[in-house]
């Protein structure tokens, strides 16, 4: 711990009321200049007005889950299968001070290719390693990864205050070690911090569950793709199928629909066909009647007067 800057447990903004929040460019070039943040590889024109834009390093795991490495030479890019997920790391290391958070996430421009970030994108304070992190391609099509690429964005952001008005001797007389992080006591209050040791990138994904879980992890999203298929192509022919039942079903109602129009216009036809015969019935009766009493009156007027 000799070689460590004392900015890694103390800030150097501490009497400054308006140091917290999101750190600037000009920060972030401040804590690099004593290998803090980025404490290797740094690119100076990766710096970003509040972040610095993370590139891709040589450790990787690809989509069959084999352990392999980049570099500018012998092997520059590996290919990403399309529908699977591989581990990639960066190629900057990180050393954050004790009262510094970060937070990454991937460049617009990847996502817009169909990639997604799968892991939490937050880095605790007190970190020191390399970042590793899963990557899904969700597009139909191989995606080349290629070494030193632009990757993801990170940004820097001051946490409360880490053992306040203590020194460096005080932090590190009071830090207690424990199984998986280290723990400060100091004026009445508890610090939980990382140990002093760097992570290495992919160090803490086991081979086997590597492999095992991108296998896994890949045949059930290309599982889940085929029944996506699938239950389009049935919901596709059900469609049809009901569309086509529908059809039927319109055109046998629109044939009883004409047939029952057609019954009604003859049975109009008809009614008015009786209705005539009716009025022809009633005109014959009545010329009937009008005959006979004609024939009556005659037949009066003839007979023999006594």
């Amino acid at each position: 711990m000799a070689d460590v800057h004392p900015w890694k447990y103390l800030d150097p903004e501490h009497d400054n009321p308006s140091r917290k929040g999101m750190l600037l460019s000009n920060e972030i070039a401040k804590f690099q200049q004593h290998d803090l943040l980025i404490a290797e590889d740094f690119e100076v024109n990766n710096l970003r007005p509040a972040a610095y834009t993370l590139r891709v390093g040589s450790k990787y795991v690809d989509s069959k889950g084999r352990i392999g490495r980049l570099d500018k030479i012998k092997k520059p890019y590996f290919c990403m299968e399309p529908n699977s997920i591989v581990y990639v790391s960066a190629l900057e290391k990180l050393d954050l001070p004790h009262y510094i958070a970060a937070r990454f996430n991937l460049r617009v421009k990847w996502v817009y290719k169909g990639i997604l970030l799968g892991t939490g994108p937050q880095v605790e304070p007190g970190y020191r390693g390399y970042l590793s992190c899963p990557l899904y391609n969700l597009t139909d099509r191989p995606i080349k990864i290629t070494y030193g690429e632009d990757f993801a964005t990170i940004d820097f952001e001051r946490t409360t205050d880490f053992c306040p008005n203590a020194n460096v001797d005080d932090i590190r007389s009071a830090t207690k070690p424990e199984d998986q992080l280290d723990r400060i006591e100091w004026n009445k209050e508890t610090f939980l911090v990382f140990k002093d040791k760097e992570y290495q990138a992919l160090k803490l994904l086991p081979d086997h569950d590597v492999i095992s879980s991108l296998f896994q992890l890949s045949h059930e999203v290309t599982t889940w793709r085929h029944i996506g298929i699938g239950f389009a192509v049935s919901f596709f022919a059900l469609t049809l199928t009901l569309l086509g039942f529908g059809s039927n079903v319109y055109r046998q109602v629109t044939d009883l629909a004409n047939q029952l129009s057609a019954t009604r216009s003859e049975l109009k036809d008809a009614q008015q066909a009786a209705q005539a015969s009716a009025d022809a019935i009633a005109n014959l009766k009545e010329r009937t009647a009008t005959l006979e009493n004609q024939a009556e009156a005659i037949q009066r007027a003839n007979a023999p007067r006594h």
